[in-house]
């Protein structure tokens, strides 16, 4: 798969001739990966302006090992973690980068949704998450058991310049 081998080239240093002037291949089914690929590409084969040296350097530290994870881990108890690595890896940007960013991710945020959050809870490792997702979930349909209705989805905003990255 090309985007693994020229990212395990630019990581290591040592991106070949070969590799610079391979095509990444026909158009794929996803649009964004043809894009990564062919940025990657143009990076390593051409002198790059400061533009598309950010721009691989976001694709290299965010994007790729976004992509290789979600399908990695491709279930739904995972999405909340997976947009909280995209806010995670995306903190190094400058702050004019890092506000373009933001933007997208709160405007494609639905797996940050409250009841997705509580799913990626219900599967966590620990015990102790695992029983505060239940909880919280029981709460919940105590204090609404006389609604009737269904929800509705409300596209909540994050407020990313309040989370904290703790290892």
């Amino acid at each position: 798969m090309y985007l693994l081998e020229i990212s395990q080239a630019l990581r290591l240093g040592n991106c070949s001739d070969e590799l610079a002037r391979r095509s990444p291949g026909t158009l794929l089914h996803l649009l964004w990966l043809t894009t990564v690929n062919r940025v990657l590409r143009l990076y390593v084969s051409s002198q790059a302006s400061l533009n598309l040296k950010q721009i691989a350097e976001f694709v290299m530290k965010v994007y790729t090992k976004n992509w290789l994870k979600i399908n990695y881990k491709h279930s739904l108890k995972y999405c909340a973690k997976h947009v909280w690595n995209t806010i995670s890896r995306s903190m190094y940007l400058s702050q004019d980068l890092k506000d373009v960013v933001d933007g997208e991710i709160c405007r494609n945020s639905y797996f940050a949704h409250p009841g997705n959050i509580l799913l990626c809870m219900l599967k966590y490792e620990r015990v102790y998450i695992r029983e505060l997702a239940a909880r919280r979930i029981i709460k919940f349909r105590e204090s609404s058991s006389n609604v009737k209705s269904v929800r509705v989805f409300l596209h909540h905003n994050l407020i990313l310049k309040q989370l904290t990255i703790r290892k």
